[in-house]
């Protein structure tokens, strides 16, 4: 019998967790819930311009699980690098934004968009309420917007977030709170602690049937801190942030990279960001959450990504290995 697993998240860290269960999909039920808030780059052209939710978290998403190989996948992935209006956009963005206007829905947009790329699985999103997201700093600052979050400035780079939601209140989808009851395992990160994971944890009704769900609990931890989010956190630090929004005692397992042979040149570009790799501290936890199941392993993809024409956003060059991760994560279920 198949296993309901559900991918909770956005980014290129959900897109690397489901291109590595889709090889498993013989075995599983895969339905990937996504946050909806991002509002940089593209997005923030479909939101500004066209009065549509974010959709680059569901198109990469869309890739990840799609049955086709060939040209329809690198057409969905290809970014326009020239023209005044159009550079930065790609072009399954602007297909679904056609499509939403065609349909007159986007929620139809996104299921007919599956459905022509043969989805293996469900992408849902978190909820379709329109919103941002509020973080706030130590010392009261506060920035509005994940763009603004993601690239953090001066004044708040340092600085750890103590409160963090939606503007106005969200609520969750109901597609996307049943396939959290039905779901076997769920899986949270990697991604961006806050504008990926903690993003979808503060919509209304997420926390509450995450609580009510039996199925067992997965955090992936980042492999690298980020200014402005995560500024010279250790895994712990990541747990504790984690535990505000959602109980610790309801986490089952975590999964957290043991190889530091990071390439040194790449090592030099990341600390002119200000980040590093996660260090792992977590046996400190060990008395006060004794049930955590600690996965470490060697997770880091020999792939480096490579920066894409009129591409706008600052990428993580450093990955999980998708095939590595898969395998940790499939182990949680046995």
């Amino acid at each position: 019998m198949k296993q309901n697993v559900v991918v909770m998240g956005g980014g290129t860290g959900t897109f690397t967790v489901l291109r590595g269960l889709k090889e498993h999909i013989n075995t599983l039920n895969l339905t990937a819930i996504m946050t909806m808030a991002d509002d940089g780059g593209s997005n923030k052209v479909l939101r500004d311009e066209f009065g549509l939710l974010p959709t680059s978290g569901i198109r990469q998403a869309i890739v990840a699980l799609s049955q086709d190989e060939g040209l329809l996948r690198e057409l969905f992935t290809y970014r326009y690098y020239q023209g005044t209006g159009i550079s930065g956009m790609t072009f399954g963005n602007l297909f679904m934004a056609a499509l939403a206007d065609i349909l007159q829905s986007q929620k139809k947009a996104i299921e007919e968009t599956c459905r022509l790329m043969k989805v293996q699985g469900k992408i849902l999103p978190i909820s379709y309420d329109d919103v941002r997201l509020l973080a706030e700093y130590e010392g009261g600052e506060e920035v509005l917007g994940e763009h603004l979050i993601d690239e953090a400035n001066h004044r708040v780079a340092h600085k750890r977030i103590i409160k963090f939601r939606t503007i106005p209140k969200a609520k969750i989808d109901p597609q996307a709170a049943q396939a959290i009851k039905q779901a076997n395992l769920i899986i949270l990160g990697p991604g961006d602690l806050y504008t990926n994971t903690i993003a979808n944890l503060v919509v209304d009704g997420v926390v509450e049937n995450l609580l009510q769900s039996s199925a067992r609990l997965v955090f992936v931890m980042n492999l690298m801190t980020k200014a402005g989010e995560t500024y010279a956190y250790k895994a712990s630090d990541f747990l504790q942030d984690l535990n505000r929004y959602l109980p610790l005692k309801r986490l089952n397992d975590v999964i957290v990279n043991n190889n530091f042979n990071f390439p040194p040149n790449i090592l030099k570009l990341y600390q002119q960001e200000e980040a590093e790799p996660v260090q792992d501290d977590l046996d400190q936890l060990k008395h006060l959450y004794p049930h955590l199941k600690i996965h470490r392993a060697n997770l880091i993809s020999p792939e480096l990504v490579k920066p894409i024409k009129g591409d706008k956003i600052k990428r993580s060059i450093i990955r999980h290995d998708h095939r590595k991760l898969a395998q940790v994560l499939i182990s949680c279920m046995m």
